[in-house]
């Protein structure tokens, strides 16, 4: 007999750590890592709560649940996974934070308050002279596919080798995922999100840069925004995890005191 297929809203593989007392903290890793890049971070907050951190679809332990999903379907997913409990602490890193905002916009009753630690999900401010050739090398993209599909040339392949990012060449079946989310903009979302977020960016970040986070403050009605001096967008996690927990630790005491 063939078994039921499980679930997309269950299907998220997840570890869970803490106290059984406290708030619940859900953690949502960035792209192309799993929930092992919180390792030090979550353990310096294990007694603040209940922790739960999930792979998210496509990367670590969990399949791709529909290839093509973006932000908003992961958070439609996760929230669908957590119906009825809560509301959590959302603390994301970088993707993770896209998925934070969408929940805080769809679902607030689910999320009382968002930890974004190098937060994207806005568009770079960039000189006219980028954005012509950024589209120019758009353009030169689908000419490429077409050219490859009416004569069976290999241009396109040579094409995404020479201008695709590494993440693009890497991410398989979450290609048109990858490609979604790097083209969002999360301003409209972000300013619906009402709860109280904490904001926190290395200083030399050059993947989502400390402008993000001044920008997200302007937006958002209840954020407040942190630069911590020396780390970047990776090792903000690691070498900077003792700098994120002091950062936390004090916004969380500061929402239990206006709760």
């Amino acid at each position: 007999m063939q078994e039921n297929p499980v679930p997309a809203e269950t299907a998220w593989h997840q570890t869970s750590k803490g106290k059984n007392a406290g708030p619940s903290f859900i953690w949502l890793h960035g792209w192309g890592q799993d929930i092992s890049a919180f390792d030090r971070l979550s353990g310096l907050l294990e007694g603040k709560g209940q922790h739960r951190l999930f792979d998210q679809p496509g990367f670590g332990k969990t399949p791709v649940i529909s290839p093509g999903d973006g932000t908003r379907d992961y958070a439609e997913k996760l929230a669908m996974l957590l119906e009825g409990t809560g509301p959590h602490i959302f603390v994301g890193h970088s993707f993770g934070v896209r998925v934070s905002l969408q929940m805080a916009a769809h679902h607030p009753e689910l999320v009382s308050a968002i930890v974004g630690i190098a937060g994207a999900g806005l568009q770079r401010k960039r000189s006219l002279g980028f954005r012509l050739r950024a589209r120019f090398i758009r353009l030169w993209g689908k000419a490429t596919r077409m050219i490859d599909g009416l004569f069976g040339t290999g241009l396109r392949q040579k094409f995404e080798n020479r201008f695709g990012s590494a993440d693009y060449r890497n991410a398989g079946e979450l290609r048109t995922t990858l490609v979604k989310t790097v083209t969002e903009d999360l301003s409209a979302v972000s300013a619906k999100a009402s709860c109280p977020a904490c904001l926190i960016y290395g200083e030399n970040d050059t993947e989502t840069p400390p402008e993000f986070g001044e920008r997200y403050q302007k937006i958002m009605k209840n954020a407040e925004f942190h630069v911590l001096p020396g780390y970047d967008h990776w090792d903000i996690l690691t070498r900077g995890a003792y700098q994120c927990e002091a950062v936390i630790t004090r916004f969380l005491d500061k929402i239990k005191t206006h709760a």
